[in-house]
């Protein structure tokens, strides 16, 4: 599983860079057509989750998020 940030509900308020404990956001240049700066997902083998099929070992993100803007998906 990976993490992937949806540019249409996420704010910018960077939280989620600042609640991973494998540094895997980075902060983004870009706006989104909503006028923010939504976070990069740099690093998504540094996830606790990458390659996971199972129960989920870290959803800091997730659950952090106060915009519902991460969500997991299958790497294949």
């Amino acid at each position: 599983m990976k993490t992937q940030i949806n540019p249409a509900y996420c704010k910018g308020c960077n939280i989620c860079i600042y609640i991973c404990p494998k540094k895997v956001y980075v902060k983004s240049d870009n706006l989104s057509e909503q006028g923010y700066f939504v976070p990069i997902v740099s690093a998504p083998e540094n996830c606790f989750n990458h390659g996971r099929t199972g129960k989920m070992s870290c959803e800091l993100c997730v659950l952090s998020c106060p915009e519902q803007a991460i969500t997991w998906i299958s790497e294949e």
